[in-house]
């Protein structure tokens, strides 16, 4: 479970680094308009603004990089899910059957989470991982370690279905993928802020999950809000500051220590020392972003149990697999 939490975050992190190659334009007005009225937005013709000739992607990225530092709302969600939509459908038919065909996948996706929530054990990866954090809720001394544990789920649930969504939802064609992955993204944001402002009070009044005193998946839990509370840098730091200690006196895994060390270095526009932040540089082609000492980064790795770069690096190019300069 430990691994794949790993591979995740950094997958994560990849994607929002690689987002915008090139500065998008504004909305225009009238689909500016639509970002703040949702029930507009999720009526709109956007197959005949696709017919105008309009770069539908561009207007995509123009959402997203309106609402950069923080969640899109439900107007911007939905405007963002439509001109996705548009931009994979062929015709206003199709247009309309994967709209369908979303709503469909996103109900047997909220009815597979709950049955994981109600302790269904499944037994294959990556949704065992899921169960196994509802497990620790069941293990759990104190209602404080049972809602991380809680948090955790829901964390890696939603981040699970972007590579393993079909698997519960089945096969969709490229417009209902798009609907579906935007449904998901908006949740992920949601769930990073509220973890987040959660997990600052938490710590604030109890202090870190010590390896001594708790089961190591507590320590990995928080560690992981941490890792996903790239809208609050000053968190990321201030935590990093926090645990550097506690790794020297081994109440943190030092994996995690290093991952957030180089996540907190990357979001902060410094080299990273243990290779586990990158971009998407090609299609299929993963790499890390700019290292401190490049020679000695396997050392380094090898001493917080951090694995091969290479074997890292192969595995990573797997979620590049998508990627359009």
């Amino acid at each position: 479970m430990v691994r794949l939490i790993r591979v995740l975050a950094a997958c994560c992190a990849a994607m929002s680094l690689s987002a915008f190659q090139a500065a998008p334009p504004e909305l225009p007005p009238h689909l500016a308009a639509l970002a703040e009225d949702a029930a507009a937005a999720r009526t709109f013709d956007y197959m005949a603004l696709k017919r105008s000739g309009l770069d539908l992607r561009a207007l995509s990225d123009a959402v997203d990089l309106g609402a950069r530092g923080r969640c899109l709302t439900s107007g911007e969600e939905e405007l963002q899910m439509g001109l996705s939509a548009a931009l994979a459908a062929p015709d206003a038919a199709t247009f309309e059957a994967d709209k369908l065909a979303a709503a469909g996948a996103l109900a047997r996706w909220d009815a597979y989470a709950e049955k994981l929530a109600g302790g269904y054990q499944e037994p294959e990866q990556p949704f065992a991982s899921v169960a196994s954090w509802y497990r620790g809720m069941a293990r759990a001394a104190t209602e404080r370690e049972r809602e991380l544990y809680r948090r955790a789920a829901l964390d890696q649930m939603t981040r699970h279905g972007f590579g393993a969504g079909p698997k519960v939802w089945g096969e969709l064609t490229p417009g209902a993928q798009a609907r579906m992955l935007g449904h998901l993204r908006h949740r992920m944001c949601g769930i990073d802020s509220d973890n987040t402002a959660w997990l600052k009070a938490d710590l604030a009044a109890n202090g870190w999950y010590r390896l001594s005193a708790f089961h190591p998946a507590a320590s990995n839990a928080a560690w992981l809000m941490i890792q996903h509370a790239d809208r609050d840098p000053a968190f990321q730091q201030e935590m990093l500051v926090m645990l550097e200690p506690l790794a020297a006196e081994g109440e943190i895994e030092p994996w995690d220590f290093a991952y957030l060390f180089d996540r907190v270095a990357v979001n902060a526009g410094r080299p990273q020392r243990y290779g586990s932040q990158g971009r998407c540089v090609a299609r299929g082609v993963w790499a890390p972003i700019d290292l401190e000492d490049p020679e000695r980064v396997q050392a380094l790795r090898d001493e917080n149990d951090l694995g091969s770069l290479a074997e890292y690096t192969a595995h990573m190019h797997q979620f590049c697999a998508d990627f359009e300069n």
